[in-house]
């Protein structure tokens, strides 16, 4: 199983217990979404709807958008970067 370390927006890091890096395990950048996830269940809804990425939350390996390469399925090897940029909306 790879090890990512992923990058935590600092909206997201109340679930994280203020950790800007964590580190989750899988062999996709979903499998390691999903195993944040379960560490921080209350940001899985921030995340996802129906399966899929939030519209507004944009994630990127080592530097590329996942749009870019296989999106949620995008292979992952340990010491990979997935970051996390979650679109905070006001009105």
């Amino acid at each position: 199983m790879s090890m990512a370390v992923i990058q935590v927006p600092s909206s997201l890091r109340r679930y994280t217990e203020r950790q800007a890096r964590v580190t989750a395990s899988g062999e996709t950048v979903s499998a390691a979404l999903q195993d944040l996830t379960r560490a921080a269940p209350e940001m899985h809804s921030h995340l996802f709807v129906g399966g899929q990425l939030r519209p507004f939350v944009v994630v990127s390996k080592n530097g590329t958008d996942i749009r870019l390469l296989q999106g949620l399925e995008t292979p992952v090897r340990d010491g990979d970067e997935i970051r996390i940029l979650a679109s905070i909306a006001g009105g």
